[in-house]
């Protein structure tokens, strides 16, 4: 009797060949970022008895200060990352209205948020009025730390990477600007794109909420919608797509179209 061979288009075995290649995609893209942050830790956090040239604590009072003159001085790109959106000098009046008018003059800034912005209603309208204003906004599940790249100008970030206790510094050296950079554009790659502002269909745009992990309370507020709605748009996805599991479904419709960046 003659062996059968396997059926290699089963959905089970196009499934578990999914999976290995994200887990391979995911495992490298925290490989790049664990050490790029490494080279940060080493770089911003210096022997104290050996200041790193280039790199300059400033107080609460000044930052904002600092922040706006950055601003005036900057061609290119401004690269953010916001650990939150409640404190730091962006929310010094004259520097947020400072800031919102430099982009509406057709200057770029993107900005990283951790999609935990999405969980309360003043996080949500904050993404928005940036949106709004015309920031390009990606989000990842979790942010490391808070700064920003004024381009080639310099930078303000954390004095401690991830310790929003620790005050900020001001960042001058052209090699730390660099890295700064390197670091936003590799997390800018892997990150999410807002929903609402890629303007992708209406499941799909549940889907994208889905894999950054929110809630459904969080995901039923960002799309105006009922909870109870999410939930039974959730429960028929997974059933025209015959799986039992939220991942599944995920991972099957990852199949069928690329990613939104």
């Amino acid at each position: 009797m003659p062996l059968t061979s396997p059926d290699v288009t089963s959905p089970g075995r196009l499934l578990r060949e999914y999976f290995d290649r994200e887990d391979g995609r995911i495992e490298e893209r925290m490989r790049d970022l664990d050490k790029v942050r490494g080279l940060l830790d080493r770089l911003l956090e210096p022997d104290p008895a050996y200041p790193t040239a280039g790199v300059e604590p400033i107080s609460d009072d000044i930052a904002p200060a600092v922040v706006q003159r950055l601003l005036h001085e900057a061609s290119g790109v401004l690269r953010n990352v916001a650990m939150v959106v409640d404190s730091g000098p962006a929310l010094d009046n004259t520097t947020l209205r400072d800031n919102q008018q430099w982009i509406s003059d057709g200057n770029v800034q993107r900005t990283i948020y951790p999609a935990a912005i999405l969980d309360t209603p003043q996080g949500l309208q904050w993404l928005r009025s940036w949106a709004g204003v015309g920031e390009e906004q990606r989000l990842l599940p979790h942010v490391g730390s808070e700064f920003a790249v004024f381009g080639d100008a310099g930078a303000v970030g954390l004095a401690r990477w991830g310790d929003l206790s620790s005050g900020y510094v001001l960042v001058r050296d052209p090699l730390l600007i660099s890295t700064l950079t390197a670091y936003f554009d590799l997390a800018w790659e892997h990150a999410h794109a807002v929903p609402f502002a890629a303007s992708l269909p209406g499941d799909e745009r549940l889907l994208e909420l889905l894999g950054m992990g929110l809630k459904d309370e969080a995901i039923a507020r960002f799309l105006g919608i009922g909870l109870r709605t999410v939930r039974r748009r959730v429960a028929a996805l997974m059933s025209v797509h015959g799986v039992d599991t939220r991942f599944q479904l995920g991972a099957a419709l990852a199949q069928r179209s690329p990613q939104t960046r």
